[in-house]
């Protein structure tokens, strides 16, 4: 069991940087991961209303709370949207940089 479970995270480490690439060139989400967009923002958007002190929000009726409270919850889910970005950003910066940085150091090789 535990090999499989390495065996998937491993496939998923070198699948990774190809879906996030295309992710980032394209603007869609792949194919392979749209069934978990809804779900997965909707739990986002849960667990940003229990850190606003809204701890049932899954369960009220949005169109009861006043625009200032879903605006604090929307807002916030964006907040870190866009630290997530910001950072996903950096580290593929960091290593196209570097791996631009190895190849450069590497020494010609030399063809007669």
């Amino acid at each position: 069991m535990a090999k499989d479970v390495a065996k998937d995270l491993m496939a998923l480490d070198k699948a990774l940087p190809e879906l996030m690439s295309k992710t980032a060139a394209t603007g869609l989400v792949p194919r392979e991961l749209q069934a978990y967009v809804a779900p997965a923002l909707e739990e986002f958007r849960n667990e940003m209303a229990t850190e606003l002190g809204m701890d049932n929000y899954a369960y009220i009726d949005k169109g009861e709370l006043p625009s200032r409270l879903n605006g604090k919850v929307g807002g916030g889910m964006t907040k870190k949207m866009v630290s997530f970005a910001e950072a996903v950003l950096a580290w593929n910066y960091k290593n196209r940089t570097m791996l631009n940085e190895a190849a450069d150091k590497q020494p010609e090789m030399i063809t007669e």
